[in-house]
């Protein structure tokens, strides 16, 4: 609930949505992640 306050306060001031504020935090994470992972991954194959 903490969260959500803080969006709606967020969005009010930079006149945006709610959504609009949240999918662009989301938007910004996903991008540095596909850009620099923060858990690596290695692929095991079994045959």
């Amino acid at each position: 609930m903490l969260v959500w306050n803080f969006l709606c306060i967020l969005a009010v001031k930079i006149g945006k949505t709610i959504y609009q504020v949240k999918h662009e935090l989301l938007s910004d994470y996903l991008i540095q992640e596909l850009k620099k992972p923060t858990i690596k991954f290695r692929a095991i194959f079994i045959l």
